[in-house]
């Protein structure tokens, strides 16, 4: 039986578990209070009683003490009747059961007390019981044992608060009312506030549905409280910008990638056909279309090795290999195989300052040769590509500078951006190039603690600066 309760707790809505701690809650802190009010008003209707009773005792035992040497049997007379608190009766009773003093003989048998109490407190009910013509009676009981000129008595103190318990019986009524009342109200309440304060909770899961089926522009409206909830919807709202925004890159992505890809391919088949109708009889074509062929085909590997390089950035899936060496080797060492392989620019180095960096030198030589390559491309033969490594303080910075196209100030963070290129009619007519080689250089820069300034306007050439942590010896 707990256990299927446990389970259809655990299985419920988070409403209906809000709603039931609530009500629960609710209930036993109402109880309690009712609780201390029914106690607090019991005691303040006994205590009347209690304490005309012990003050009755008080003045007949003083009165008895009076009687000691007074006339015998002055207990029976009447005058007992004097010490009593208006309300109290009293009974004297020997230790052979005769009543030798009762001021009220209306009062029912002691042994009908001693059948009947209720102890803690001595109360007496009985519905057949009449006392001055109320029914239902509750009649508070004291006693107190004498030894009264050589004799034992006990006298038994008697006072009835039917009225008041009347009134508590009434209270008690109003208190059970209260407490159910209560607890309708408190599950009323806690469905409603729950209700209410999981409106964006029941919002997002409605939308998230939405968004399974292909709504990518649906969004959680934003409470007006500043609470954990408004905090809850910015940011669901902001994770589905960034998801729709990766979504649409990865679609970008895909389109550009295959529009690249689809190049070389359709080149390649087309110097096959070619190839083989005419190749046999032709071989300067031949020539032609194998290198043609090699030179697409070392296009696409090259593309492939960016993709699949940026895939694995993608995926937090790119290894580093970080450790301390000197930038002026592979500055250096880079520079001086493009001057080898390089006539048809001038390509000089006039500062290489030894600076110790923490990196991985795989991927920060792939970077340094993405700018290089990159300066090539843009500048057209006869132009120049300066490099400098200078130390300044806790930073080298790298410049790259060519005297090419230039970049436009529109253009200048967008040329980070996967597949951008830079169109322009004085490019050379061989330039080719995916346009994801700036982005891998930027995923390499980040991942280094590496900042990129970017100078430079339309046919002023282009000025990259890196500025590399230095590890301070």
């Amino acid at each position: 039986m707990i256990e299927n309760i446990r389970r259809k707790y655990h299985d419920s809505k988070i409403s209906t578990k809000i709603t039931f701690i609530y009500a629960v809650c609710y209930a036993a802190l109402l109880v309690l209070i009712n609780i201390a009010v029914w106690y607090g008003i019991s005691i303040a209707l006994y205590m009347p009683a209690s304490r005309t009773i012990e003050f009755s005792m008080k003045n007949v035992q003083s009165f008895i003490e009076d009687l000691e040497n007074g006339e015998p049997g002055a207990l029976e007379k009447d005058a007992i009747r004097d010490p009593l608190v208006p309300g109290v009766i009293v009974r004297v009773i020997k230790e052979d059961g005769t009543i030798i003093a009762d001021t009220d003989s209306r009062y029912p048998s002691n042994e009908l007390f001693e059948e009947n109490i209720m102890k803690n407190p001595p109360f007496l009910t009985d519905p057949d019981l009449e006392i001055a013509k109320i029914r239902n009676a509750l009649v508070y009981r004291a006693r107190m044992d004498y030894v009264y000129k050589g004799e034992h008595v006990t006298l038994y103190f008697f006072r009835t608060i039917t009225a008041r318990m009347n009134v508590f019986k009434n209270l008690e009524l109003a208190l059970f009312a209260i407490d159910i009342l209560g607890i309708l109200i408190a599950v009323f309440l806690g469905k409603f506030i729950s209700r209410t304060v999981l409106r964006p909770i029941t919002q997002m899961i409605k939308l998230a549905k939405e968004i399974a089926f292909g709504k990518m522009d649906k969004r959680v409206p934003i409470p007006p409280a500043n609470d954990e909830l408004a905090e809850l919807a910015k940011t669901f709202n902001e994770m589905l910008d960034r998801l729709q925004g990766g979504i649409s890159k990865q679609q970008k992505f895909v389109s550009d990638a295959s529009h690249e890809l689809r190049t070389p391919a359709t080149v390649i088949a087309g110097y096959i056909e070619m190839l083989e109708k005419y190749g046999s009889e032709d071989k300067a074509l031949m020539e032609e279309g194998v290198e043609a062929i090699r030179s697409e085909a070392q296009n696409m590997q090259s593309l492939l090795e960016n993709l699949l390089f940026l895939a694995r950035t993608d995926r937090n899936r790119q290894k580093l290999n970080k450790e301390i060496f000197d930038l002026s080797e592979i500055v250096g060492d880079s520079m001086q195989k493009m001057i080898t392989v390089t006539d048809t620019h001038e390509v000089t180095l006039p500062r290489n300052d030894s600076a110790q960096i923490y990196g991985d030198k795989t991927t920060i030589r792939q970077m340094l040769r993405i700018f290089l390559d990159n300066a090539t491309k843009y500048t057209l033969p006869g132009g120049k590509i300066i490099v400098n490594s200078i130390l300044d303080g806790d930073k080298i910075r790298l410049s790259i500078a060519d005297t090419g196209i230039g970049i436009a100030p529109e253009n200048r963070e967008k040329i980070f951006e996967r597949f951008f290129r830079i169109d322009s009619e004085t490019l050379v007519d061989d330039v080719n190039g995916s346009g994801l080689g700036l982005s891998i250089a930027k995923w390499i820069a980040d991942n280094h603690g590496i900042t990129i300034d970017v100078d430079g306007a339309p046919g002023k050439g282009t000025t990259f600066t890196l500025n590399i942590p230095v590890v301070m010896k």
